[in-house]
């Protein structure tokens, strides 16, 4: 079930005490409400109720959602992860995460039934091309969407707040999937991180074989 905590917190701009709601733990299957606002990036926003400032609160916490058969451990700014898995999801894919951003992609692809470890490598592949496209040295790239054949992705470059979608064939996520298969690749034990680093450990073991 989901775990809601009252903490009392203070207004940083004008020091006004007032009660917040956070959670620890989401549990997605009971509470199909807070997954939407998760989605939607809303469920950590904070307003105070005097002077109006706004605030998006990050804090650790678990999300899980018992029939897909995942749990997610979020650590924001990487603050370290000292969760471990219990007997109850014992046969859950579980990963870490170190913020919202994150989460919301491991919902999209695991909601959508695609392997988040074969999607890091399509998007590994993808950043590759453009960085060299735009001229660039970091993107960041996040799962969106499969339509009509096709892996979607929100690229964001440096120095720009609105992303730019591109997207690449199946046939590339398929490609990344034997590329697993030849290195009989499992997940480790515990929460994993799955993301840029992970891919190309991979695709080194991969070009080495």
């Amino acid at each position: 079930m989901s775990t809601e905590i009252t903490k009392e917190i203070v207004c940083p701009q004008c020091g006004e005490p007032q009660k917040y709601r956070l959670y620890s733990s989401i549990n997605a299957g009971e509470n199909p409400d807070l997954k939407q606002m998760l989605l939607d990036e809303t469920l950590f926003d904070w307003r105070c109720k005097r002077c109006n400032y706004f605030a998006a609160m990050a804090y650790p916490f678990l999300y899980t959602d018992p029939e897909a058969g995942y749990i997610v451990c979020v650590t924001p700014g990487g603050s370290g992860n000292n969760a471990e898995p219990t007997e109850a999801v014992k046969s859950f894919t579980k990963r870490s995460v170190k913020n919202l951003a994150e989460l919301k992609e491991k919902i999209l692809i695991f909601d959508a039934g695609y392997d988040d470890t074969a999607v890091e490598l399509v998007k590994n592949a993808l950043c590759g091309i453009i960085r060299n496209t735009y001229k660039v040295s970091r993107v960041h790239a996040y799962f969106s969407r499969v339509d009509n054949g096709e892996m979607e992705f929100a690229i964001f470059l440096p120095q720009t707040n609105e992303p730019v979608y591109h997207s690449t064939k199946l046939d590339v996520y398929k490609q990344s999937q034997e590329v697993l298969r030849a290195l009989d690749f499992v997940d480790p034990a515990g929460f994993v991180r799955v993301d840029a680093r992970l891919a190309r450990k991979i695709i080194e073991d991969y070009q080495n074989i």
